[in-house]
């Protein structure tokens, strides 16, 4: 390995040629070693022997690039936390130092950069690591701004590029479309976006935060398209999946005892959610000229938080929405406002099947008398006896629907005060006018005496 890595030094004493692919060529021999070889020792050697080629070479890695990065990527997965360190200690003057070395070769390398700062994000010996990993992503996107590396949309009349400006952003630069501009950004974006689904909670929290933070730092420098792509491939998503998580996990039928033998860990908490609700109702306002089209994916997940069976989420979701009617209150058109009330009906139509469906459980569940139940219990222990476990799963389940019944009832709350405040907003039509009247109708159809008297 010595002999391979004095070779390499001299072969990086000279400068590569535009689009040749020598260096990446003899350096992989150190990427087939890295990722096969059992030693630790090996392993060790050869992240230090790319550190000094890469860090004493740096003005003529070309091509090498691509295998600088598989070796680090490699050694950040590592099983021995001083190559971890020890390559984490490279990518970082690399990418604090020669960050314009990276950018200047093929559009891929950045992708490999980033990919190897995402590896590391996921290492498990140290948090500080992953953390700084995150930093270094949220550094990298600063780097592309700072360097001109934007997306843009070029003018079908004159040919000219024409960035999307919002809001207090007017900084005037003009960009051309032969720059592969998307290329730098959607990996770096993307690669966030799946680490919002980590299971670590800081790691969640810290995606999320860089993200948005990213997102509106620079945002100003998206156009239209990008901003529709960014919210399809990577906004969208991190809410989607945590959705369909929250879906196939909470169902009317599981029992007390099964939701607590199976605890959310692959969901977000409490703390997460309302961050990324937080986060998104932020951006979603802050550019909002640009990005009003995506007003209905937006309201889709508040509302999905809001339609969630549980307490947490259910009022992240009403706060969420609540802030995102009086941001933009008079800015919306009615159609816009016709789509919040079509989704606060939905949601309402959606909580009633649950509820009556709580209150047949209530129903069919015999409660004993308390008095007569006291008496009984007296009487069995001085018998030496205990009573049945089906008294037990009874009240179990009785404070299972109560307490589901209590979320159900809170959301419906929810959304009759928001209907309140987006018609004092907004300039009531007939259209809207109806949606309330049906959504009424809908709370007086499904609520009998009965079924008053239980959710009272």
């Amino acid at each position: 390995m010595d002999s391979l890595r004095q070779l390499a030094m001299k072969f990086l004493e000279r400068e590569e040629l535009a689009n040749y692919n020598f260096q990446n060529e003899f350096l992989r021999p150190f990427v087939v070693v890295m990722q096969k070889s059992c030693s630790a020792e090996i392993r060790e050697l050869i992240v230090r022997c790319i550190s000094q080629m890469v860090l004493s070479r740096v003005n003529n890695v070309k091509s090498g690039w691509k295998s600088v990065f598989m070796i680090f990527t490699a050694a950040a997965a590592d099983e021995r936390k001083n190559i971890v360190l020890l390559a984490f200690e490279t990518m970082e003057k690399i990418v604090r130092e020669y960050f314009p070395y990276i950018t200047e070769t093929e559009t891929v390398t950045f992708t490999d950069c980033v990919r190897c700062l995402i590896t590391f994000t996921h290492s498990r010996f140290n948090s500080d690591v992953s953390l700084n990993a995150i930093a270094f992503l949220r550094f990298c996107a600063v780097k592309l701004a700072d360097g001109g590396l934007v997306c843009y949309e070029t003018s079908k009349d004159d040919n000219l590029s024409a960035p999307v400006v919002d809001g207090d952003a007017s900084d005037g630069q003009t960009f051309t479309d032969k720059e592969d501009h998307v290329s730098f950004w959607i990996p770096l974006l993307t690669g966030l976006s799946r680490l919002t689904s980590d299971p670590r909670s800081a790691i969640r929290k810290g995606a999320l935060e860089v993200l948005f933070n990213i997102l509106k730092d620079h945002g100003h420098l998206y156009s239209y398209p990008f901003w529709t792509s960014v919210y399809n491939s990577v906004i969208f998503p991190i809410f989607n999946s945590v959705r369909d998580k929250r879906e196939t996990q909470i169902d009317d039928h599981l029992s007390p005892a099964y939701r607590s033998a199976h605890p959310d860990g692959s969901m977000w908490d409490s703390e997460t959610s309302t961050v990324a609700a937080q986060c998104l109702v932020d951006l979603f306002v802050n550019f909002f000229n640009v990005v009003r089209s995506q007003l209905r994916g937006v309201i889709s997940i508040l509302v999905g938080f809001i339609k969630s069976s549980g307490q947490g989420p259910g009022r992240t979701g009403e706060v969420a929405l609540m802030q995102l009617v009086g941001d933009l209150g008079g800015r919306l058109s009615e159609e816009e406002w016709g789509d919040i009330f079509l989704a606060l009906k939905e949601a309402a139509v959606s909580t009633m099947p649950g509820i009556l469906k709580l209150v047949r459980t209530m129903d069919s569940i015999e409660m004993p008398d308390v008095a007569q139940s006291y008496n009984d219990l007296e009487i069995l222990s001085g018998q030496g006896l205990t009573n049945g476990d089906s008294e037990d799963d009874n009240l179990q389940t009785a404070a299972y629907v109560v307490s589901r019944m209590r979320s159900h009832i809170a959301a419906q709350l929810f959304i009759i005060q928001v209907r309140s405040l987006s018609l004092s907003l907004c300039c009531v039509c007939a259209c809207q006018s109806m949606f309330l009247l049906v959504i009424l109708g809908l709370y007086a159809s499904h609520y009998n005496c009965k079924e008053i008297l239980y959710l009272t």
